[in-house]
């Protein structure tokens, strides 16, 4: 039996998490809805989703006012952590929330090729 989207994106997620260094993740819509997450239970994600869209449509705002072509990635460095946010096809984002000292290279490198997988996946017919 062929596996559904959700059991698609639910295997993405879980194997972001392997990576290491991730506190939560989700799939978010760019209009802020949430597809999917992987967050602890005093986290709401569906607010989580609706900042991270803000977060992403303010950048792309700016990027276009300033002409500088499109986002490709975003991080914001907090006291607990980062929040680090990457496209995943024209309609959704790929969200991480990592470990305070979590080396955001190797995290990057990681989401930029989960947020592949997760655009083939929401574009399957």
């Amino acid at each position: 039996m062929a596996e559904t989207k959700k059991e698609k994106l639910d295997d993405v997620l879980s194997s972001l998490l392997q990576v290491g260094q991730i506190k939560a993740c989700a799939i978010v819509s760019k209009e802020g809805l949430l597809i999917n997450s992987r967050t602890p239970p005093d986290v709401d994600a569906r607010i989580f989703s609706a900042l991270c869209s803000t977060i992403m449509g303010a950048a792309e705002a700016a990027s276009n006012q300033m002409k500088t072509g499109s986002v490709s990635e975003i991080s914001l460095k907090t006291e607990q952590g980062t929040i680090v946010l990457i496209p995943a096809g024209p309609k959704a984002i790929l969200t991480a929330l990592t470990e305070t000292e979590a080396q955001i290279g190797l995290i990057l490198f990681e989401m930029e090729s989960h947020a592949k997988q997760v655009e083939n996946v929401l574009h399957e017919m």
